[in-house]
């Protein structure tokens, strides 16, 4: 708490100073003899009042040596880290924030880019250390001591207590919660003032937290709702196959170990004589599997499953929500991982499962729906009417694709009042189309040279071409729907 505030009220001063000169060196000196001095008095208030007076008494004595003990080095290696920490949120509050003052200004037409958003880089230190914080909390529970000294392993963990470490960490979270939601309402109003949306809501800043405040009671319910301690026996289960992978990889070094004294020994071997290694080794023993564990069902037995399923199922979706945001955060990664063989052969085998998936979900319910009709038909004496037929862009190869969406747009532009008459060349048609809707025209040009040449090349067109024609559809659509409200309010 101490380096903390510290940090707070020391870092718009040495904010100001230049980096490694001697009044910037001065500043971080003095500040550090405080957090030493203060550290070392802390320690020794904390063994008590006799060690208190005893680190006094050398202190004026000057064996400043003494004072340097192990316990002290580890208190200042956390109190480096804990104002290193401190620093990294104020500055990426302060970018925030600065990032903030740009977009608003009138003057300003950008705000400065980064590879890695500020809230983005807050989110991941926040969790990061969050997911160290939880690791520590966890080894607290732990006598060190006791592990080495033991020989029949882990001892049992007493799981029922709720220590002042695990109401840290629990704080932690609550409060980064908090200061994630704080910093994604400013990120959000950085990116409306940047783009000149206006907010209709007077009472944002109040909103955004009443929300946020359900939000973190609802997490708090469901939180406590979730299984504490080791949840239908799966730590033990855990440990026994971890302890039985561990017996395996034993087996196999003293198997290893024993096939190379043998071959040492085939000279003694081949001369009559015994061979002392061998004789001097014992035999490896096989790896048994450990004999199940009887766990008692209560009452209870199936709320705690679905517990249990919450807990794993919650883990399980955070686990997949930090890899695809570590991967979206590193682009090289993603890169290398698209280029990979492993990933192309998943994703044909994903391609070649979706489409027999869609074809066989098709087939089923078209044959519903004619089973349907057929039995609606014969009760009521009418004719079986055919289905109506449909395309599916999916099933569409990508020059097809490309036909697809240059006809839609030339459909819906004639419903806005911008028909294709049958004496128009595709250019001609782009040219008139282009200056109905001058800011879609560049698109509007690009789908329409996409199709010409779709349609009278030999060229092959590829499934990155027909996803870039229907990108440039999507755009002309939203123009089309922009237009049709232009004309809506000039004839109101």
């Amino acid at each position: 708490l101490f380096i903390v505030v510290d940090s707070l009220y020391t870092y718009r001063q040495l904010k100001t100073m230049t980096p490694w000169s001697s009044e910037w060196a001065t500043s971080f000196g003095v500040q550090w003899i405080v957090i030493l001095v203060f550290s070392r008095f802390l320690l020794s208030y904390a063994g008590g009042p006799e060690a208190l007076a005893r680190d006094l008494s050398l202190l004026r004595r000057g064996y400043l040596l003494d004072l340097f003990t192990p316990e002290l080095v580890i208190t200042l290696l956390l109190a480096l880290a804990t104002w290193v920490l401190t620093t990294q949120f104020l500055d990426l509050l302060d970018e925030i924030g600065l990032d903030m003052n740009l977009a608003g200004r009138e003057e300003s037409a950008h705000v400065r880019g980064e590879a890695i958003p500020a809230h983005q880089r807050l989110v991941t230190l926040i969790f990061g250390l969050g997911i160290g914080l939880v690791i520590l909390t966890a080894l607290t529970r732990l006598n060190v001591r006791t592990i080495l000294l033991s020989s029949g392993g882990l001892p049992p963990v007493e799981v029922s207590r709720f220590s002042g470490g695990e109401a840290g960490a629990l704080l932690y979270f609550i409060f980064g919660l908090a200061l994630l939601s704080l910093s994604r309402l400013m990120s959000l109003q950085t990116q409306w003032n940047r783009l000149h949306v206006p907010v209709s809501s007077p009472n944002l800043p109040r909103q955004w937290m009443t929300y946020s405040l359900l939000f973190l009671l609802l997490l708090a319910f469901l939180t406590s709702l979730l299984p504490s301690g080791d949840s239908f026996g799966l730590f033990s289960v855990l440990g026994m196959l971890l302890s039985f992978i561990f017996s395996i990889f034993v087996f196999l070094a003293e198997l290893f170990v024993v096939l190379i004294l043998l071959l040492f020994s085939l000279p003694f071997l081949l001369l009559g004589k015994p061979a002392p290694l061998i004789t001097r080794s014992a035999a490896p023993t096989l790896p048994t599997l450990p004999a199940p564990t009887d766990y008692a069902m209560s009452s209870s037995a199936i709320w705690e499953l679905v517990k249990s399923v919450l807990l794993w199922g919650s883990l399980a979706a955070i686990l997949i929500f930090a890899l695809v945001h570590f991967v979206r955060q590193h682009d090289e990664l993603l890169a290398a991982l698209r280029r990979s063989r492993v990933t192309n052969w998943l994703r044909l085998a994903w391609q070649w499962l979706y489409r027999n998936v869609e074809k066989t979900g098709e087939g089923l319910s078209r044959a519903i729906a004619e089973g349907w009709k057929s039995l609606a038909a014969r009760w009521d004496g009418k004719r079986v009417l055919s289905p109506p037929s449909w395309i599916s862009v999916r099933l569409l190869d990508p020059r097809r694709r490309v036909y697809f969406f240059y006809l839609a747009m030339i459909r819906r532009s004639g419903e806005q009042g911008l028909p294709r008459s049958p004496s128009q060349t595709p250019a001609e048609y782009a040219a008139k189309l282009g200056n109905a809707l001058p800011a879609a025209g560049e698109d509007v040009a690009s789908i329409t040279d996409a199709f010409i040449q779709a349609r009278y090349s030999r060229q092959a067109v590829d499934v990155g071409q027909a996803n870039i024609v229907k990108a440039t559809w999507e755009r002309i659509r939203r123009a089309l729907r922009s237009k049709a409200k232009s004309d809506r309010s000039k004839n109101q």
